[in-house]
């Protein structure tokens, strides 16, 4: 029991000492760990460099797309200006055909006044004979002349023609370039989509990476404490009985072999992640050297865009000379048409000509003796006609001189616009030689990255491993069950890696729909707030309105109370002139909402009309993802059957191949065996047959070369055709950078729209704030408006102090009638006192003194007349003045009635401004809203423009693969074409093959009876009877699958002409409804200013009120002091007011009638905007389901692309099996020629025997003689 004891505590020391190293082992894998993830962190670093980097190629090649859009705009150019050129030609034609049809015309004319100058030279004398005969010779050169216009414009019309064959050669080199160019982005796009979702998929498997370490950290740490609670146990079990402690003791040491063993394989992982370490770097050097390229094809790509640029510059140039070369037509078109003139001047002539022909056989009919010199009249005029055509003739010919030397330089142009179409030719077939070799660059790049990313797989599924390994250490199984476990391990990982791309895709998608939705919850939500904040401002301003119209009716009580003192002329002039502006505002303000309601049903047409394409387009859209789906299915599955067919005729071409070269071997060696029993048998047989088999073999062995050669040159057809798919796969490869780049554009798109969309939303909030502010001005005014009320109310106060003084003037009036009384009894006392002096003083002088007095009674009697008739007209004045002032507060009655009618149309025409703000402030919310809906139609045609970029680049892949499969079919001809060739000779060998089967049976049957070998024999001919037959029946057989696939790839390229004319129609109606939506935001930002510059206006107006109240109260002040002046034309102003009273009355009737126009119209309005609310509710529920709709057809995406995932899958091993069986082959043909080379060897054995036989035979004999002398 000691002794036990003493083991067990060794164990346990042991146990401890293993149990701690375990525990610095995995604090060293916790080290290796961090390691790792400080690797992994570096890792993501340098695959986010990589990417921007990507992203910077993918900036220059956008640049290179707009260097291209520009150059083919410039084509485009060109082509127009050929097209002018052309119409210009065709009407040349055309007026080439009329000049023909003239000269027609003209040469019939010709040829009758060639009849008619006949017949008046046999009229004439001798003289008029001589002077027709220079016509005729001046004719005949015209008529050569015109010949030679004629040749000249046959000329003209095949140089003519050779321009337009040039041209549309031009045009159809232009065309291929544009494929190409097209091609060629199609191919970039679809790599870089494929390298993006590559990324993706090995940054999600990182992540799961990530997971699993940290899972299996945890489970080491439970690890470690369930060894510390056996510990425990072991130490409390000290005490238990010896069996128990034996059996412990076994378990342990299985225990601790089991750890052992886990320690070694974790050893191994660590090694092989240090491996995987090394080779990521390895990685990213390549990748950092295949950017280095991608940059210098960039370089030289921006090259070939210079020297296309200075290309285009040389056609404008010559486009240039051609319209000059036109011009110089033009001028000899002119040259002609005066030609024509000159021709009539000469019929004109000849018609004269022939009445002084008649008049001179008239005067020769009526005085003979007289004739002579009338005759000799006539003969100098006709000489002097004939100077003047001899003039003319010379004229003519230095012409015809100036038009051959123009011709002849327009020929020597034609010539140079020749050369220079050829140096365009040979041009062209250089940059399609450049873009050839980019491509075949690009693909190397792209080889290069696909063997990167497969690199970066096999380290992934290699940590992938190394996890599983650590689960299967931590469940404690033993070691056999956990390499069992291992390899099913392996296996399901290799099973699933089918998967795991699709898995990726299809979060990928529900990421997309989940933010697709998020995205039309915080649209909806922003719609409904704004709404909310509409209602809310509405219902603001309405109480705001109710306040200022409650002010109002109070203002306008408090003037009724007011509004009694009768001068208030000037108060009524002004009210006038501000109903007068009131009113020009009214119109004003009317034109404005007639304008926006115009505007609003022309947005509504307009949305109206932008909603129907959108379902237009996306239906057209659902139907080319549909078609694209199909023809994706049809080409996946041609291509797999294809490939299939393909290697499964290669396998058995091969094995045949092996049979065939069996059965030459076996031959062979039979007539080794029967040469060497005929050379043992009889030497005389040998003497007469010898020659004949030497021949044969000879034949045999050249046949046996031309075989060989033919394998050679088959087996390097076999690999061209390997090396064929694996370009093919690089071409693949190439696409997904393409693919990747494309995405990481998109990514970049996105955002800007995003940007766009967040300054969209900060203008919003700027025009709410325009709104706010606006208010705030409009109150204001409303204050501005109630000081000018209140000013009203304090002139008519003054009014009302105005008119004591009118009572005052009244009282004045009548004072100065009584000043004569006074001044007549002071006239009198001063005369009594005069009287009575003059009584004292002059008594002598009574009696002159009597007579004044008897003066100065009259005087008396005088005055007191004028007292009585003074006191009647103060009576009249009296009576006048009171019927006055009756006259005066009738008027001013009158005028109160007229300012309570002004009034209340100033609380009518208030009323109506208010209603109009209101009707303003709705038409702005409905402007806003349609605005906002504006948006929401570009945010549309935004996402239907990244959907028709998807549809094209489904298309260009469409295309793409239809390439690949002509290329593949190419391939496939050829190897037809060489298998026909080599049945053929075949079938040649056969039939020789099948004459020395028989000269063999001759000779056998001669030499042996033995049939063993000759059955044998013929059973070989009949079996390559039979395979011949077997491989012209498939033979037929393949070229019936040719033509069949030709079938279909033909109706496959005319679906993608299809598909692209859609495009280029979906890509005409998106620029329109570009432009359309362009030309609404313009309308709409002139508006705003136009509106802008009204309430500028309106201000000022404001302004030049309250200047004309600061008038207007000095006015009344001095009014006060003028109110006497201006009685008299109160009856004038009281005419004119009568007058006034009218006209506002029908104004008054007027504004009732637009008071119920308006009624009527917000009616309509309201009727409208409940429409308009309906149709945003159908709207909104369309839409709804349409985001339903695109769920459900999302998933069904997800669903279909997981399944063309497991395709792509299948179809991944099936290369890589056929790469196998490919490698395969290669080893089998290695092996035939070995087996080739031996048989030659073999040959050349049978050659040596043969010479030694032909020895023996010529030594024959000599020996018999020797035998004979010696007998």
């Amino acid at each position: 029991m000691i002794m036990l004891k003493d083991q067990l505590a060794k164990q346990n020391a042991e146990a401890t000492e293993v149990i701690s190293q375990l525990k610095l082992d995995v604090k060293s894998g916790e080290k290796t760990v961090s390691m790792l993830e400080t690797e992994k962190m570096e890792m993501s670093k340098e695959v986010q460099n990589q990417k921007e980097a990507l992203n910077q190629c993918s900036l220059a090649l956008n640049d290179l797309h707009m260097t291209n859009q520009l150059q083919e705009n410039k084509i485009e150019e060109l082509k127009e200006q050929l097209k002018t050129s052309q119409h210009y030609s065709s009407k040349n034609e055309q007026e080439i055909m009329e000049l023909k049809k003239n000269l027609t015309e003209r040469e019939e004319e010709c040829s009758l006044l060639k009849n008619e100058l006949t017949r008046i030279h046999q009229k004439s004398d001798s003289y008029q004979d001589h002077a027709a005969t220079e016509r005729e010779e001046e004719i005949s050169d015209l008529k050569q002349q015109i010949s030679k216009n004629k040749l000249i414009n046959t000329d003209l019309e095949k140089s003519i023609m050779n321009l337009q064959t040039e041209n549309g050669k031009l045009h159809l080199t232009c065309e291929e370039l544009k494929q190409q160019l097209q091609i060629a982005n199609s191919e970039k796009g679809k790599i870089g989509f494929e390298k993006d979702t590559m990324l993706e998929a090995l940054k999600l498997e990182k992540g799961q990476l990530e997971r699993e370490l940290n899972q299996s950290e945890k489970r080491l740490l439970e690890q470690a404490h369930k060894y510390e609670r056996t510990i425990e146990e072991l130490s409390n079990v000290r005490n238990m009985d010896t069996t128990a402690l034996q059996y412990e003791h076994e378990r342990l040491v299985k225990f601790s072999q089991d750890k052992e063993f886990e320690i070694a394989d974790l050893k191994r992982n660590i090694e092989q992640m240090e491996m995987d370490h090394e080779e990521t770097k390895e990685m990213l050097t390549t990748s950092l050297a295949g950017q280095k390229q991608l940059t210098e094809l960039i370089k030289e790509k921006e090259v070939f865009v210079e020297k296309f640029k200075i290309r285009v510059f040389e056609l404008e140039q010559q486009y240039d000379d051609y319209i000059e070369n036109v011009k110089r037509i033009e001028g000899l078109k002119q040259n002609l048409e005066e030609r024509e003139k000159s021709l009539s001047a000469m019929k004109e002539e000849t018609s004269h000509l022939k009445e002084e022909n008649e008049r001179l056989k008239e005067q020769q009919s009526r005085s003979p003796p007289l004739a002579e010199p009338k005759t000799l009249d006539i003969i100098t005029e006709l000489e002097a006609e004939i100077t003047q055509l001899t003039i003319l003739k010379n004229s003519l010919e230095e012409e015809i001189k100036l038009n051959k030397k123009t011709f002849e330089d327009q020929n020597l142009k034609m010539a140079q616009l020749q050369q220079s179409l050829q140096e365009y030719k040979k041009e062209t077939e250089e940059s399609k030689f450049q873009h050839e070799e980019m491509n075949i660059v690009h693909r190397q790049v792209c080889m290069e990255k696909d063997e990167e990313i497969k690199s970066l797989q096999r380290t992934v599924e290699q940590i992938k491993t190394q996890l599983n390994n650590q689960r299967k250490v931590i469940q404690q199984d033993p070691p056999d069950l956990f390499q069992e476990s291992k390899v099913q391990t392996l296996n399901g990982e290799n099973g699933n890696e089918k998967h795991d791309l699709s898995k990726v895709e299809i979060e990928r998608l529900i990421k997309g729909l989940k933010e697709r939705e998020m995205e039309i919850k915080l649209l909806n939500e922003k719609n409904v707030s704004l709404s909310r904040q509409i209602d809310q401002l509405s219902k603001d301003e309405v109480g705001k309105l109710t306040q200022i119209i409650q002010e109002k009716n109070l203002e306008i009580q408090a003037l009724h109370a007011t509004v009694s003192s009768p001068s208030y002329k000037q108060d009524v002039l002004f009210l006038q002139q501000q109903l007068q502006t009131y009113a020009t505002e009214r119109e004003q303000v009317l034109a404005v909402l007639s304008e926006k309601t115009r505007e609003n049903s022309q947005l509504k047409t307009d949305y109206h009309k932008l909603v129907d394409i959108v379902a237009a387009k996306e239906s057209t859209m659902k139907k080319l993802q549909e078609e694209n789906q199909k023809l994706s299915s049809e080409l996946e599955s041609s291509s797999h059957d294809m490939s299939r067919e393909t290697i499964k005729n290669l396998s058995r071409i091969i094995r045949e191949k092996d049979i065939e070269i069996d059965a030459l071997s076996q031959k062979c060696q039979t007539l080794l065996t029967v040469l060497q029993s005929s050379s043992i048998n009889s030497g005389s047989e040998l003497q007469g047959i010898n020659s004949n088999q030497f021949e044969e073999l000879l034949q045999e062995r050249d046949t046996l070369k031309q075989q060989v050669k033919k394998m050679e040159e088959w087996k390097k057809q076999v690999m061209t055709t390997v090396q064929n798919m694996q370009h093919e796969s690089g071409h693949l490869q190439e696409e997904l950078q393409k693919l990747q780049i494309q995405i990481s554009v998109d990514s970049e798109n996105n955002s800007q729209l995003q940007l766009e969309y967040n300054g969209l939303i900060q203008g919003y909030e700027q025009n709410e704030k325009k709104l706010k502010t606006f208010t705030q001005e409009l109150a204001q005014v409303q204050q501005s408006i109630g000081n000018l009320n209140n000013t009203r109310d304090v002139i008519l106060g003054k009014l009302d102090m105005v008119t004591p003084p009118l009572l005052v003037t009244t009282s004045v009036e009548g004072k100065p009638l009584e000043v004569p009384s006074n001044t007549s009894s002071q006239m009198f006392d001063s005369e009594c006192k005069s009287v009575n002096e003059e009584l004292e003083f002059t008594k002598k002088t009574l009696q002159e003194k009597d007579l004044l007095i008897q003066t100065l009674q009259e005087n008396n009697q005088r005055l007191s007349d004028s007292m009585a008739a003074s006191s009647e007209v103060e009576r009249k004045c009296q009576q006048e003045f009171g019927l006055e002032v009756k006259q005066l507060k009738d008027k001013s009655d009158i005028l109160q009635m007229s300012l309570k009618e002004k009034d209340l149309l100033i609380k009518s025409k208030g009323d109506q401004l208010l209603s109009l703000r209101e009707n303003l402030s709705n038409k702005e919310s409905e402007n806003e809203l349609l605005k906002q809906s504006v948006t929401n139609l570009k945010e549309r045609t935004l996402i239907l423009e990244m959907d028709v970029c998807t549809l094209k680049e489904e298309n260009d892949r469409i295309a793409a693969k239809s390439q690949e499969k002509e290329t593949e079919f190419r391939a496939l001809q050829e190897t037809n074409m060489q298998f026909s060739i080599m049945l053929r000779e075949k079938e040649f060998e056969h039939n020789s093959m099948k004459e020395k089967a028989l000269t063999f049976e001759k000779m056998l049957k001669e030499r042996e009876q033995g049939k063993t070998e000759l059955n044998q024999l013929l059973n070989e001919a009949k079996s390559m009877h039979e395979k011949a037959v077997a491989f012209q029946q498939e033979r037929d057989q393949v070229m019936l699958a040719l033509k069949q696939k030709q079938m279909e790839t033909s109706a496959l390229q005319n679906e993608v002409q299809y598909l692209r004319e859609k495009e280029q129609r979906l890509n005409q109606e998106l620029d329109r409804l570009r432009n359309h939506l362009l030309e609404r935001e313009d309308t709409s930002t002139r508006e705003a200013l136009a509106a802008e510059d009204r309430e500028s206006k309106l201000k000022k107006k404001v302004r030049d009120l309250e200047e004309k109240l600061q008038s207007s109260s000095t006015v009344v002040e001095n009014v006060s002091h003028q109110a006497s002046m201006q009685v008299e034309s109160l009856q004038e102003q009281l005419n004119l007011a009568t007058t006034q009273r009218d006209e506002t009355m029908l104004q008054l009737t007027l504004s009732q009638d637009q008071v119920k126009q308006y009624a009527i119209s917000l009616t309509n309005l309201q009727m409208v905007l409940e429409q308009f609310q309906r149709e945003e509710k159908a709207m909104y529920s369309a839409e709804l389901q349409k985001a339903q709709k695109q769920t459900a057809e999302w998933k069904k995406k997800a669903e279909q692309l997981e399944d063309k995932v497991v395709l792509l899958q299948e179809r991944l091993d099936e290369a890589n099996e056929a790469l196998g069986s490919a490698s395969r082959l290669t080893e089998q043909l290695d092996l035939k020629e070995e087996q080739i080379e031996e048989l030659k060897r073999q040959g050349n054995k049978i050659k040596i025997k043969k010479i030694a036989s032909k020895a023996l035979v010529c030594k024959l004999p000599s020996i018999l003689l020797r035998l004979k002398v010696s007998v």
